[in-house]
């Protein structure tokens, strides 16, 4: 048994001779960047060795610049303690909570007069609360933070699994309720609500998420996710007190959790639905929530389908080698011209990735610049092309001397083609649903919700063929639609109503069997920027001419 002490945590802990470094650190609680689980194969939970001595798998090598070598970089799941160390956990590799942009616009409100509610979007990677004015209905302030279980899985399938281990299922609740009283205590010291009497001041918290998320929150045995069958828990809305499952709160607190419609479309995207008002609407409209699961509804007020895509967290960061949130020091846009990169941050700082926006923006410019090729890969030859570390191609969209982390931001053949099968399951689950008879032709509004949807460029996104070829005119950001339909269900009774009807209406389309072949067929056509079928992609055949 050796000691190491994690940096900048500043976190004594024990390791064990046979345990690596990033095992003990999810042990303890402490997040290292790792979209593959600690398998081996994503390269991205760098850190640096400061004190001792250790042993690193030779595969490491296959992630690791010269430069990165040089500095003391290792691979924390492949590397093991050869005596007490002490190692720090860099920027890149570290989740970035300071000013993560704040995804539903609202005007700055006057302090809770009365009584306040909370409403919280339990996301697979953030989780968003709302403090709300329940005698106004406006939002009076905001805070978000990434959720603790990525610790243990970057996705909800990764979560289950992690739910299987001794005690997983209780350390997955433990996390996500210490997410959410975090965001609650940052809220009411902003308001100062802190006393006792101010607490019993929110009367009420309305919670939405995904299956996982909110059978996690319950601490439910989530396995029944995995299985592809259909259970009446899936659509239950519960009503309970808040101090029940540990929640910040006072004695009396109401708390409402959305109910959900299948295994892996859960209360997120009702209160999406909710939020833009599709379920009323006598034309057909499309959602798209561009997320780590994918989301999907199609329908009007007769009819709704909805489906979940698995889309992975591409334009979330984790699995791209510079891919991040949209938090300050995001590259948020890019145009190429020539050998030329222009590009835009977040918050004006220097560059320290490159977030979901600036992902499409970034791949839709090498495409149409002829950098790249339908398939993704690079074509010619040009000054800001290399060879990585690992033998992978990969452009330079910013030198090191003008980022913030010294050395190049980058992105790779590999980060390319991961961004291509996360928009290609996306279209493929909304042109896979309007194969019950209505074409994409025939939708009159398209909504796209999101982290980051307020900073997706539609023209770009359609290039990249994430979105189908629509008028422009159709597509309306509705932003994190999940919080803003919690907080229309917190303060009206009429809406919660509305969202278990929604329930109990929509058809779920399990993407996942895929017993016709239908979804593969479209995600296989799909693989292709933009697609396959340049016929779906008109505007795109035009740029390219």
């Amino acid at each position: 048994m050796y000691k190491i002490k994690f940096l900048p945590e500043d976190k004594d802990c024990e390791i064990k001779g046979d345990d690596s470094i990033l095992e003990t650190a999810v042990k303890n609680g402490i997040h290292i960047n790792a979209s593959c689980q600690g398998k081996g194969i994503c390269g991205k939970c760098k850190i640096i060795l400061k004190e001792g001595a250790v042993e690193q798998r030779e595969r490491a090598l296959e992630f690791l610049t010269k430069e990165e070598l040089n500095k003391g970089y290792y691979i924390a799941c492949l590397t093991y303690p050869k005596d007490d160390i002490e190692i720090l956990i860099p920027p890149e590799s570290r989740l970035s909570e300071h000013q993560m942009v704040e995804d539903i616009k609202f005007e700055k409100k006057e302090k809770v007069k009365n009584f306040a509610g909370i409403a919280i979007d339990i996301g697979t990677t953030t989780v968003a609360a709302y403090l709300v004015d329940l005698q106004t209905g406006n939002i009076v302030d905001t805070a978000s933070s990434f959720n603790k279980q990525m610790s243990y899985g970057e996705d909800v399938l990764s979560r289950i699994e992690y739910s299987k281990k001794e005690s997983g299922l209780e350390k997955l609740n433990t996390v996500v309720i210490e997410t959410i009283n975090k965001l609650i205590e940052k809220l009411i010291i902003r308001e100062n609500f802190e006393n006792e009497a101010n607490i019993n001041r929110i009367s009420k918290i309305a919670v939405s998420g995904n299956t996982t998320m909110t059978y996690l929150l319950t601490k439910r045995d989530p396995h029944v996710i995995q299985k592809n069958i259909q259970i009446d828990d899936f659509k239950r809305s519960y009503y309970l007190k808040a101090k029940k499952l540990g929640i910040r709160s006072s004695r009396t607190t109401d708390l409402y959790i959305t109910p959900g419609i299948g295994s892996y479309v859960g209360g997120d995207i009702i209160a999406d639905i909710i939020a833009c008002d599709m379920h009323n609407s006598d034309e057909v409209c499309l959602m798209i929530d561009v997320g780590t699961n994918g989301e999907i509804a199609l329908g009007n007020r007769e009819w709704l389908l909805v489906a979940s895509t698995s889309a992975g967290p591409a334009f979330e960061g984790p699995s791209t080698k510079y891919g991040m949130r949209a938090t300050a020091g995001a590259i948020d846009n890019v145009t190429i011209e020539g050998d030329d990169v222009r590009y835009g941050v977040i918050n004006n700082d220097k560059p320290r990735g490159i977030c979901g926006s600036g992902l499409i923006h970034l791949i839709s410019e090498l495409f149409l610049n002829e950098i790249i090729d339908y398939k993704g890969k690079f074509i010619i030859k040009n000054k800001r092309i290399k060879t990585g570390g690992n033998g992978i191609p990969e452009f330079v969209v910013v030198f090191g001397d003008e980022t913030d982390i010294g050395g190049d931001i980058v992105i790779t053949e590999k980060d390319i083609e991961n961004v291509i099968m996360t928009k290609a399951a996306i279209y493929a689950g909304a042109a896979t649903l309007t194969k019950v008879g209505v074409s994409l032709d025939e939708v009159r509004k398209v909504y796209i919700a999101g982290g980051f949807g307020y900073h997706m460029d539609i023209e770009k996104s359609i290039v990249l063929g994430l979105l189908p070829d629509l008028d422009v005119d159709k597509f309306e950001f509705i932003g994190n639609g999940s919080a803003k339909g919690s907080c229309l269900i917190l303060t009206n009774n009429e809406k919660r109503k509305e969202a278990e009807e929604i329930a109990k209406k929509a058809t779920y389309f399990d993407l996942s069997t895929d017993a016709l072949g239908e979804f593969t067929e479209e995600y296989m056509s799909a693989m292709f920027i933009p697609h396959q079928d340049l016929d779906r992609f008109p505007s795109v055949e035009m740029k390219t001419r």
